[in-house]
């Protein structure tokens, strides 16, 4: 098994990488598809040094003792940190755990499994199943295609362009913004305690809706939807054109918010991701 002790900046570079798992403590990671030769290499390090290991097409980079199940207990602040970037094949499927080092994925087909305390997360381009775990840190992806499967505490969720069969998304006070398509029989679900969530969807979506939020507003730019309000619970409800797929969204104290794209509009964004949903509040304190 080729094994490799590094401590110093350089590169490497690996006959056949079919799947690649990534564990950093503090600095930054890039994980970006090549037609070449699959390499990695390491611009700066401090501190501990990085192990790597190529073993039957798997190529693992982390420190010794920093496993992928225990990485969310990993919640004060390091000394070690590394700066790596990756050149694997687009079809290599990737598991990627950071505690505060921020972490990009471009261009993959394979998904991606990304598990993080505090440092930031972006996705470009990515296509597939996608499962990320956060306690703080923020997810933000740009045109990906497929499912996205998000939990966190306080991190915020924001997806620009793409086209998704499935979106599942709960948090505690965390934000979510979505403006993407949905496919036909696709599904968004969100869940969170405070955090807010907005959503823009294709003026010609086709789904099921039922969004709540017992103390927060919910609103839809969508004229087919019923709203209903009582002193203890805010809703929306009824299909968008046939209602094939399913949106489903509830909080307790979140604002929900359900916007249409005009039908020239598209979701492949090309500018800045958009904003998280503002808390109740960030709103009340910009009035005061």
């Amino acid at each position: 098994m080729p094994y490799w002790t590094v401590d110093a900046p350089g590169s490497l570079e690996f006959d056949d990488v079919r799947a690649l798992r990534v564990r950093l403590l503090a600095g930054s990671v890039a994980v970006l598809a090549t037609g070449g030769k699959p390499s990695a290499e390491v611009t700066s390090i401090v501190g501990r040094p990085l192990q790597v290991r190529h073993e039957e097409g798997v190529l693992t980079i982390s420190y010794e003792d920093l496993t992928w199940e225990g990485l969310l207990e990993w919640l004060r602040p390091q000394r070690h940190s590394a700066a790596v970037t990756v050149a694997v094949p687009e079809e290599c499927p990737v598991q990627l755990g950071v505690v505060s080092a921020s972490a990009v994925v471009s261009g993959l087909s394979a998904g991606a499994s990304v598990k993080g305390v505090s440092g930031e997360i972006t996705l470009d381009g990515v296509t597939g199943d996608v499962t990320a775990q956060t306690v703080s840190g923020p997810l933000e992806a740009q045109s990906v295609d497929g499912a996205i499967r998000f939990r966190s505490v306080s991190g915020d969720l924001t997806l620009a362009g793409g086209s998704l069969r499935r979106l599942d998304a709960d948090t505690v006070s965390g934000g979510v913004a979505a403006d993407i398509d949905l496919e036909r029989r696709g599904g968004i679900h969100v869940s969170s305690i405070s955090g807010g969530v907005t959503l823009r969807l294709p003026a010609a979506s086709d789904a099921r809706v039922n969004m709540h939020s017992a103390s927060g507003r919910v609103r839809s730019e969508f004229g087919s939807l019923r709203a209903v309000m009582s002193p203890a619970s805010h809703s929306v409800s009824g299909n968008l054109g046939a209602g094939c797929g399913n949106i489903s969204v509830t909080t307790v104290s979140g604002t929900v918010t359900l916007l249409r794209r005009p039908l020239h509009g598209t979701s492949r964004s090309t500018g800045p991701y958009p904003r998280a949903p503002r808390t109740e509040e960030e709103m009340e304190s910009e009035t005061r």
